[in-house]
């Protein structure tokens, strides 16, 4: 089988290097790649959102499936190109994917369906944003609409901090903010795999999003996570199938915008035991990607391929799990949200992957065989154990062999506990 994965972050280096371990497994391309995943797939020089040359590309080189693990391709209309060359693609459409891209159509989809979700405004002018937030209860919870890295959901104490939010968010030209209320419990991530019409559980996830410790400071696009979300039992699990992910792809189906691929839904936990949705999300997320990964004891590339032909639930009864926990931790160069360090030299990886499994971020590869830096997220380290306690540990003594001068991680993941916070 050949295998295209569009992308060039760390959950594609996951992925591309599982996929290359097949036996079926004849070549691995990933457009456009980093230079960490050379050593065992083949990277082209086309840009994630190119879909015109990544068909063309897909069609003179007879490729069997292609993935796009990257939001921007998906957003770009990966899937609606591919479809229409009657290339195979594991992705969602533009339309069925507009529910994980803006955030203000994922709350009126989600208000339509009957999706549990935290009461919210959609605000596209400045003074009526300030006004909501002024009657508002806080905590409050102010979102941009779009995905993008670094800062874009900010929980603020009062007022005050409210209203220099929304003015900076609205100089700094975003069209519309989300303000909705927050929810005191415990998140996490949810994903599936959907063919359209069915879908099966591939693994949740507790993320941790802030920089600081305890869950302070600024949030991050994920600073690290573990799986499985120990309070998931089959009743917990049923009430989601029933609550969010029937209702979501039944009203998709609806509208004939199928959604075919791997769908995550970000969910709060509440003292109560409801389930308050926040958002979705396209494809697994980092650092989400390397725990659900690290777990599969299945052939995600079959699994792909079933869901994109229709027989998923025909060829299979349950995507089996490892029965372990795994851990995943970011290491961060700079001041990542903020800025980060360029061309510090990575030492210990060679050491550090006998004993877990390293993902690259933002790294290159100089004349001398040296990993550098190339600022923000740099490294993913997971581990995997029987109990999550052991999964930590075994984590951060794999963290201790690794180093550059900017090193920044979070010393919490897998040890802090933040239900009912």
């Amino acid at each position: 089988m050949k295998i295209l994965i569009v992308g060039s972050g760390a959950k594609e280096y996951s992925i591309a290097k599982l996929v290359s371990q097949y036996e079926e497994t004849e070549l691995v391309f990933v457009a456009p790649g980093n230079t960490a995943i050379d050593e065992f797939a083949n990277c082209i020089d086309i840009k994630a959102d190119d879909v015109d040359n990544l068909a063309e590309f897909a069609k003179a080189n007879e490729i069997d499936l292609t993935v796009a693990a990257s939001e921007k391709s998906i957003a770009a209309g990966i899937a609606d190109k591919f479809n229409e060359e009657g290339l195979m693609i594991f992705a969602p459409t533009i339309e069925a994917s507009k529910i994980a891209n803006s955030k203000s159509i994922a709350k009126k989809f989600m208000y339509k369906s009957k999706i549990p979700t935290p009461k919210f405004g959609i605000f596209d002018r400045e003074n009526m944003a300030v006004d909501y937030a002024r009657k508002s209860k806080y905590p409050l919870v102010i979102k941009t609409d779009a995905h993008q890295h670094g800062e874009n959901v900010f929980i603020c104490d009062n007022f005050k901090i409210a209203k220099r939010i929304i003015e900076d968010l609205f100089d700094s030209a975003q069209k519309k903010v989300i303000i909705e209320d927050y929810i005191a419990g415990q998140e996490f991530s949810y994903y599936v795999i959907s063919d359209g019409y069915n879908a099966m559980p591939l693994n949740s996830v507790v993320p941790y999003k802030s920089v600081l410790e305890g869950n302070g400071g600024a949030m991050t696009s994920g600073l690290g996570a573990y799986a499985p979300f120990y309070m998931i039992d089959s009743e917990l699990e049923s009430k989601i199938f029933k609550q969010i992910v029937y209702p979501a792809l039944d009203e998709l189906a609806k509208s004939r915008n199928q959604y075919v691929g791997i769908l995550g839904i970000d969910i709060i936990l509440d003292r109560s035991g409801n389930l308050n949705v926040i958002e979705f999300n396209s494809f697994l997320k980092e650092p989400d990607a390397q725990c659900v990964l690290s777990l599969l004891d299945d052939d995600i590339a079959k699994i792909m391929n079933a869901t994109v032909v229709g027989s998923l639930v025909d060829e299979y009864r349950e995507i089996a799990s490892k029965p372990f926990y795994s851990t995943s931790l970011v290491l961060s160069s700079g001041n990542y949200p903020a800025e980060g360090a360029y061309g510090e030299v990575i030492t210990g990886l060679e050491e550090a992957e006998e004993h877990c499994d390293i993902a690259y971020f933002n790294t290159l590869k100089d004349s001398g065989g040296n990993i550098l830096t190339t600022g923000g997220r740099t490294l993913v380290l997971t581990t995997e154990a029987s109990t999550l306690e052991k999964s930590a540990q075994k984590l951060y003594e794999c963290v201790e062999l690794v180093g550059f001068d900017s090193m920044k991680y979070r010393k919490d993941i897998g040890k802090t506990v933040f239900i009912g916070c």
